[in-house]
């Protein structure tokens, strides 16, 4: 990817090479990651939960090589080309939220909070992550969008929604009421965060199920909006449960799959990317 590729106009789509700036334990479980560098300098704003593709260098301390996005902006291209790569070139990607932008006079700086799962290539990166190793990446996207009509919050997943449900919680309005339930491995994974709202969290860990936590609670409001993140299979039961038995409309309800067990976020970019193309193909 050439530095023409990071000037492209500022949306989401556009490959942004970035630099760490700094790189610190938060927890026995995840990293705070702070990246710089000029291509932020016109990075667009998104929701709380707007969250960035990253792509790790295949050797620590290069950049990460990859396609450039076509002229014509055509984003899915791109990423057919971008799977299409050989195995042993294509640089992984993993999917992180944009913890917190902070905008200085000489520059844009993001955090992103890393959790260390296993050996995947985002935990095995984070893990020794260090100033001046660099990145691409492309985003943010957000669907984060309660409506005036909502007048509480419901905010539930696993460990790895806790840092979109955080920057959610830090952006309430003075009052605005949530309610919000998260499964973490252990105690010591368990944040504290400054909000202007009135915010009820409930930590999970050490043997009841998310699920059946969120069962056992009263939801908050009249009409609450609600959020949910994590495992794919655990958001679909959550969704199903407060749509079929709470009576929680469909719409007041934005879910999202931050992973699949059993699955590389590649994996399941490349069976998604060949079901779309499977569909399409016949019409």
């Amino acid at each position: 990817m050439t530095a023409e590729a990071t000037r492209r106009p500022a949306t989401a789509s556009a490959l942004r090479q970035v630099e760490v700036r700094d790189a610190r334990r938060i927890s026995p479980g995840s990293v705070r990651v702070t990246l710089g560098g000029p291509a932020l300098d016109d990075l667009p704003t998104a929701a709380p939960d707007g969250y960035l593709k990253l792509f790790f260098p295949r050797n620590r301390g290069e950049l990460p090589v990859l396609p450039e996005i076509p002229a014509d902006g055509d984003v899915g291209r791109w990423y057919r080309s971008y799977l299409a790569m050989p195995d042993g070139e294509r640089p992984p990607m993993r999917t992180y939220t944009l913890r917190r932008r902070r905008d200085h006079p000489d520059g844009v700086e993001i955090d992103v909070d890393l959790i260390l799962h296993g050996d995947g290539p985002g935990s095995t990166w984070a893990r020794d992550a260090a100033p001046g190793d660099r990145l691409c990446f492309t985003g943010p996207y957000g669907l984060y969008a309660p409506r005036p009509e909502h007048d509480a919050l419901l905010l539930v997943g696993d460990e790895t929604a806790v840092p979109a449900a955080g920057a959610i919680v830090e952006s309430l309005r003075p009052g605005q009421r949530a309610e919000v339930v998260l499964e973490v491995s252990t105690a010591a994974e368990v944040q504290r965060w400054e909000t202007a709202g009135r915010v009820e969290v409930t930590w999970v860990h050490g043997g009841p199920d998310l699920l059946d936590v969120v069962r056992q609670n009263d939801l908050p409001g009249r009409r609450p909006y609600v959020w949910l993140a994590g495992e794919a299979s655990r958001v679909r039961d959550l969704r199903r449960h407060l749509v079929r038995e709470r009576g929680v409309d469909r719409a007041d309800v934005q879910f999202q799959g931050y992973w699949r067990r059993g699955r590389s976020e590649d994996q399941a970019a490349a069976e998604a990317m060949a079901e779309h193309d499977a569909g399409t193909d016949g019409n």
